[in-house]
C-alpha cells in the first residue's frame, strides 16, 4: 500500500502536476492519521476489555474471601459476646458465700467454662494482598470500593490491637489463677477445686477485667462496628453483576 502511494506522488510530480501533488499529500497525511488514531482506539479498546476481564476475576476472588471472612467474624464475635455474658452473670454473684448452694455451683461451674474469650478475628487477605504487591488498585473501577480495600489492613489492625490485649490476659493472668485452683474442665464436683478461691478479690478482679475487656471489643471502641460495615460494603460492592 506505501509503494501503491509513493507511485503515485512520483508520478505527480513528474509530470509537474505541483498542486495536485499537494493535495495528494495533504489527503495521504490525513489519512495516515485516521489511521493511526483507528489504531490506538482498537489498541485502548483491546487494554479495557482485558482490564475490565481482570477485574471481573479480581471481584470474584474479593467477594468469595469476604464472604469467608464475615463468616469468621459472625463466629468470632459470637465468642466474644458468650464471654461477656457469662462474666456478666459470675459478677452478678459477687461476693460468692462460703458454701455455694449446689445450683449455684453448677451454674458457676458452666459460666466460668464459658467466660474464656482470647479468639481473634484474622481475616484471609490474598486478593488484598496480591492488588498491593503489583500496585494493582487501580484497576478496581468503583473509588469506594478501591478505598475500603485499601484502608482494609490498618481497620484490621487497629481492631486486633483490643482482641490481642483480651487474648494475652486470658493466657498470662486469667488462666494462670484459674489453672491453680480448679479442674480444667471446672468440674466442681472433683474434690481437689479451691472454693475458697471463688470468694477472694483477686478472683473478683480478674472476672471484672474479663469482661471489661470484652466489652472494650464489642461496645466501647467503635472498631468491631467499623469492621463489620466495612465487610458488608465490600461483599456488596464485589457483587458479580449477574447476582
Amino acid at each position: 500500500m506505501i509503494k501503491f502511494f509513493r507511485k503515485i506522488r512520483y508520478k505527480l510530480m513528474e509530470t509537474g502536476k505541483t498542486g495536485k501533488y499537494f493535495k495528494y499529500a495533504i489527503g495521504e497525511i490525513i489519512l495516515v492519521v485516521i489511521g493511526i488514531l483507528i489504531a490506538l482506539q482498537i489498541n485502548n479498546w483491546n487494554e479495557n476489555r482485558i482490564n475490565s476481564n481482570k477485574e471481573t476475576a479480581i471481584l470474584a476472588n474479593i467477594h468469595k474471601e469476604f464472604k469467608q471472612n464475615q463468616k469468621q467474624l459472625d463466629s468470632v464475635v459470637f465468642s466474644h459476646r458468650r464471654s461477656h455474658s457469662n462474666s456478666a452473670k459470675i459478677i452478678k454473684l459477687f461476693p460468692i458465700t462460703t458454701k455455694p448452694k449446689p445450683a449455684v455451683l453448677d451454674s458457676l461451674s458452666y459460666q466460668l467454662f464459658w467466660s474464656y474469650g482470647g479468639v481473634t478475628f484474622n481475616p484471609s487477605q490474598t486478593s488484598i494482598n496480591a492488588l498491593a504487591s503489583t500496585s494493582s488498585f487501580d484497576i478496581i473501577k468503583n473509588k469506594t470500593l478501591r478505598d475500603l480495600l485499601i484502608s482494609w489492613n490498618d481497620l484490621i489492625t487497629d481492631y486486633q490491637e483490643e482482641e490481642l490485649r483480651s487474648r494475652d490476659y486470658i493466657i498470662n493472668q486469667y488462666d494462670a489463677y484459674m489453672s491453680k485452683h480448679f479442674d480444667w474442665k471446672y468440674n466442681f464436683k472433683d474434690e481437689r477445686n479451691n472454693f475458697d478461691a471463688l470468694q477472694t478479690l483477686e478472683f473478683e478482679y480478674l472476672i471484672k477485667n474479663n469482661y471489661d475487656l470484652v466489652d472494650q471489643i464489642l461496645n466501647s471502641s467503635g472498631e468491631l462496628q467499623k469492621v463489620q460495615e466495612t465487610l458488608d460494603n465490600i461483599i456488596e460492592l464485589s457483587k458479580p453483576k449477574n447476582n
